[in-house]
């Protein structure tokens, strides 16, 4: 799809089509519909027609629904299941009726936070005397 490059495109079709031979590693298929809505949006083709940095623009685009996506499929993961801060495993389940905040890191870790915390306050002090 070369000569896609060397000629003027102002088709949202053929910007797809380009779009999607060109940056194999996207997220998901850019379709004309998409084109046109970041089109409308003023996001690309602010010339008159489609270029090289509308195909950028176009791919940050993709990449930031990407992370979006990841992000809030943690999220929603994360708000299922209580899991340690720490290594990242499953916490057991409290009792309704206890007071107080909820358990952030497994049996395993908690005994290693006050170490942790206690290396993390040296090295603070010592940037401190210094």
């Amino acid at each position: 799809m070369e000569g896609f490059i060397h000629q003027v495109i102002t088709s949202p079709d053929k910007f797809a089509a380009w779009f999607n031979s060109a940056v194999s590693g996207a997220h998901r298929k850019l379709t004309a519909q998409d084109v046109q809505d970041m089109t409308q949006c003023g996001l690309i083709r602010r010339y008159g027609y489609y270029g090289r940095q509308d195909l950028e623009t176009v791919r940050g685009i993709l990449q930031y629904e990407e992370m979006r996506a990841k992000i809030v499929e943690k999220n929603q993961t994360r708000l299922i299941i209580p899991c340690c801060k720490s290594c990242g495993q499953p916490l057991p389940a409290s009792s309704p009726d206890k007071k107080g905040r909820h358990k952030e890191y497994c049996l395993g870790c908690e005994s290693l936070r006050a170490r942790q915390r206690y290396r993390k306050w040296r090295e603070k002090r010592q940037i401190v005397h210094n």
